[in-house]
C-alpha cells in the first residue's frame, strides 16, 4: 500500500523531489503504527531520518502518567527493542539494523518502565512460534525451544547456563532459517539480552 501511495506523487513531482526527502540511503517517508504506552497512538508518516525521540516524545506525547519511557520495539513481532539512551537515533533502515532491529512492517511500540522485557520477548516469540510454516527445522523447532526457554526463565527455574543456551540458539535460528520469519524471529530475544540482560539475570534461581 505504501508503495502504491508513493507512485502518484513521484510521477507528479519527479524522482529528484522524492529523493530529496529522507537520508542518503533511505529515501522518502515511512508510515509507522505508533502504539503501546504512549499518549497519542495512531498512524504517522515521517521523513526517513526523523529521530525516535521526535516520534515518541513530540508526536506521541510521551508515556501516560508519571512513568518513564524505557524502550521502543520496532518492526513488528520479529523486530528488536531499542532502549531509551538511543532515542536520538535517526529512523532509517541502516540505523535500525545497527541497533539490532528492523523497519519491518512499520510498527513502533512504546514501552514504559513497568514492562518486563523477558515477558515481552516471550510474547513476541509466542507469535513467531505460531507463524512458522514448518518447512525448515531451525524455525519450526527453534522458535518453540526459544519460547520454552523464556518460559523457564520467567518461572525462576533457569540458571546462568540457560542464558548462554538461549543466546546461542537465537543466533543459530537467525543464521540458518530459510526465510525472513525465522531469520528475524530471535530479534526480540537478542535485543533484550543485549540491552536489558540484568532483567534476565534477576530471574535466575
Amino acid at each position: 500500500v505504501e508503495t502504491y501511495a508513493n507512485i502518484v506523487p513521484i510521477i507528479r513531482e519527479g524522482g529528484a523531489w522524492y529523493a530529496s526527502i529522507g537520508t542518503e540511503k533511505s529515501k522518502g517517508t515511512k508510515v509507522f503504527a505508533l502504539t503501546g504506552k504512549v499518549n497519542n497512538t495512531g498512524l504517522i508518516e515521517v521523513p526517513m531520518g526523523t529521530s525516535i525521540r521526535q516520534i515518541v516524545e513530540e508526536m506521541g506525547g510521551g508515556v501516560p502518567g508519571n512513568n518513564e519511557i524505557k524502550a521502543v520495539q520496532t518492526g513488528g513481532p520479529s523486530g528488536g527493542c531499542i532502549p531509551y539512551q538511543y532515542f536520538d537515533t535517526p529512523v532509517d533502515y541502516e540505523s535500525l539494523k545497527e541497533l539490532g532491529t528492523i523497519m519491518g512492517s512499520g510498527g513502533m511500540i512504546v514501552i514504559d518502565e513497568d514492562t518486563n522485557m523477558v515477558a515481552l520477548a516471550r510474547f513476541y516469540m509466542e507469535f513467531c512460534r505460531g507463524e512458522t510454516c514448518g518447512k525448515c527445522i531451525p524455525c519450526r523447532t527453534g522458535t518453540v525451544q526459544l519460547y520454552q526457554m523464556l518460559t523457564k526463565i520467567l518461572n525462576g527455574e533457569a540458571t546462568q547456563a540457560d542464558i548462554g543456551k538461549l543466546e546461542q540458539l537465537s543466533h543459530m535460528v537467525k543464521a540458518t532459517s530459510l526465510c525472513g520469519l525465522g531469520q528475524t524471529a530471535p530479534n526480540p530475544v537478542l535485543s533484550t539480552l543485549h540491552y536489558f540482560k540484568q532483567e534476565y539475570l534477576q530471574l535466575l534461581k
